[in-house]
Parts: structure tokens; sequence; C-alpha cells
């Protein structure tokens, strides 16, 4: 009995490792990203752009700080609704995320995420001058 719960409790903890690292899906990978974001976790958020070594990280890692507050200042993510996905016709590569972010304090955001394919695996595509 205590092996199966070591094996269950292995298999989960391996599951729910993986479940936000591998960017399967551009909604996963937006899932995880904002996730990243409201936990603090900027490093793992960066992982999930398109962001390079040339990165401006004090901008970066300010703009996180932003957006970490107001997310927190909003209650929190409550869900991600993905309304829209508008893969690009000539590149299978690149697509185009709509999805309303629904906060705990009842208010919403509508997102607009371009999405790029970087080695099997879809990042956002960032731009930290954009804003």
């Amino acid at each position: 009995m205590k092996r199966f719960i070591c094996i269950t409790f292995a298999l989960s903890v391996l599951f729910l490792c993986s479940s936000c690292g591998a960017g399967r899906t551009p909604k996963s990978t937006i899932n995880c990203f904002f996730d990243a974001i409201e936990q603090g976790e900027y490093d793992n958020a960066l992982s999930h752009t398109s962001l390079t070594a040339e990165t401006d990280y004090e901008l970066y890692y300010a703009i996180m700080d932003k957006e970490r507050n107001s997310i927190l200042a909003s209650g929190g993510i409550d869900k991600i609704e993905v309304l829209n996905e508008e893969p690009s016709q000539t590149n299978h590569e690149y697509t185009v995320i709509t999805a309303i972010i629904h906060y705990g304090d009842g208010s919403s955001q509508e997102e607009c995420c371009e999405m790029v394919k970087v080695d099997n695996k879809w990042k956002i595509v960032a731009d930290l001058n954009a804003k």
C-alpha cells in the first residue's frame, strides 16, 4: 500500500511539473504564462515568451511587477477563456489568440497574443517597447 501511494504521488508531481513546461498548445502556453506572472515566477513567465538574451531584463521585471500587482489588485486570475485562435494561412508556426482573463473581483480584460512555435514549443511574441 505504501508503495502504491508513493508511485501515485510521484506520478502526480510529474504530471503537475510537466503541465506548464511543454507549451504544447497556444492555450496552455497562455495559461502558464499568466499563472507564472500571478505567482511572481518571472523567469518561468519569460520561458513562455520569444524574448532573447538581448532582452532588457530590468525593463522586463518592471513590467512583470506592474502586471502582477494589477492581477493581485483585481483579486487574482479566476480563469482564462480563449475566444478565438487564428492560425496563419501561410505560416503554420504562427497564430494569434484572443482571450479574456477573468479576475477574482468579477472584472475581466481581453488580451490578444501573437504566438510563434520555437523548437516545437509555442511562445508568446513579446515586445517590451510596445506598451
